[in-house]
């Protein structure tokens, strides 16, 4: 798709080089934490073992349920395991939180299962996980990651949490936000089966690497060995955020919204904003108009708004959604950046939504259906949280009201 030579992407920007590609951000967020963990070992190695642990509860109903019982009768206050999706990186918080809320719990599981399991290899898997939860990097590495990850959404307010998150990873890489969390973390050895963090063996540099003649540099302290591995892991986060976030298509995207945003505002930056979406664009947007239709949308979004600083795009689409035909034609340069900005969306999850649903719609059962019905039924089964909501009275009275036929057999509701 976004091939640098030969993707779709660049095809269209060959024949179109108005058209602006955009990487979803909830790929892209996905993408960033995946690259992320998989450059940082101590992590990699703590979800692969949770990963394991979740095929080896949730794939046997006698341990699933043993875990139910035991955590009834040692934790009964905090919530149950939860599977770890092996696709989604993003929505992992809550499985790491579930293994360090019911760590015991799962000590004890794996010693009971470790008993009546007679196969060789759901055997040798079991005493895998049980070993891995003694060691104190699987402690540290689930922690870290659950630190790390601790719907209407636009490209610039997409753009601005993008740069929130890599402030907060910042600011975590300070003394006192390590000192805080290796308290935090050692803290939990006191209750816990596990072991004590010691420092690797001091092995030689082999020869074929040794170059000079200066001594070998060895961790003198616990702490400062699992610092290194602290830092490594929110260098790797905040890089991999910035590469994936920062493409040319979010940038002519921010600089629509923007624009719209901060003249509102009154900030004098947004004329910069202006000029980069009118060269970008040329022909479709004309300066000198928009420049004034800009000065009267201040005054009316100031009129109907309480407060513009914390104005949305979505608000302003509203605003001039209730204008009038004939009203609105006076901003048409201004409905033309909406409708710009309608089209980049900055998430894919619900077209892929509907590709996910397609399967348990659409069954064998149901495989006569024309594409207008099937068009419908997905539309109300992926838009769940609005259809909820209405009213069902109303919905037959409309079905009734357009035939006559119907109206004299079903009558008002």
């Amino acid at each position: 798709m976004s091939g640098a030579k030969k993707g779709v992407a660049v095809n269209i920007s060959s024949r179109e080089s108005r058209a602006v590609y955009t990487h979803c951000y909830g790929h892209a967020l996905n993408l960033a934490v995946s690259d992320s963990v998989k450059g940082s070992k101590v992590m990699r190695d703590s979800l692969d073992s949770v990963y394991e642990m979740s095929k080896l509860i949730k794939y046997s109903q006698r341990r699933d349920t043993k875990l139910e019982e035991l955590k009834t009768e040692m934790n009964p206050d905090k919530p149950g395991f939860h599977v770890l999706c092996p696709t989604r990186w993003t929505v992992r918080a809550a499985s790491l939180c579930s293994v360090l809320d019911n760590y015991s719990v799962l000590q004890s599981l794996w010693e009971i299962c470790y008993e009546f399991v007679k196969d060789s290899e759901t055997h040798a898997r079991i005493v895998g996980v049980q070993s891995q939860m003694f060691s104190f990097d699987f402690l540290f590495g689930v922690s870290l990651g659950y630190e790390l990850q601790h719907k209407d959404m636009s490209a610039a307010e997409g753009q601005r949490l993008a740069e929130l998150t890599v402030t907060t990873l910042s600011n975590l890489r300070q003394e006192e936000s390590y000192d805080k969390f290796w308290a935090d973390v050692t803290k939990k050895l006191d209750h816990l089966e596990v072991n004590e963090p010691s420092l690797p063996r001091r092995r030689k540099m082999p020869a074929r690497f040794d170059t000079g003649n200066a001594p070998c540099e060895y961790q003198e302290t616990v702490k400062y060995l699992y610092r290194l591995k602290y830092y490594e892991a929110l260098d790797l986060a905040i890089n991999c955020i910035r590469d994936r976030f920062a493409q040319p298509g979010y940038k002519i995207s921010r600089h629509l919204e923007d624009m719209l945003l901060k003249c509102v505002t009154e900030d004098p930056i947004y004329s910069n904003d202006m000029d980069c979406v009118v060269d970008f664009y040329k022909d479709d947007i004309d300066k000198t108009t928009l420049h004034t239709q800009l000065d009267c949308f201040k005054v009316l979004i100031k009129q109907s708004v309480d407060n513009v600083n914390t104005l949305t795009i979505s608000q302003i689409v509203d605003v001039i959604r209730e204008r009038k035909p004939a009203s609105r034609t006076m901003f048409c340069d201004i409905v033309t950046v909406l409708k710009l900005i309608s089209v980049m969306p900055a998430t894919n999850a619900i077209s892929e939504r509907s590709l996910s649903a397609l399967r348990r719609v659409k069954t064998y059962l149901r495989s006569s259906m024309t594409q207008e019905r099937l068009n419908h039924v997905m539309l109300l089964h992926v838009h769940r949280d609005a259809t909820d909501n209405m009213d069902l009275g109303q919905v037959a009275n409309t079905f009734t009201s357009c035939k006559e036929s119907r109206l004299a057999n079903f009558g008002k509701f």
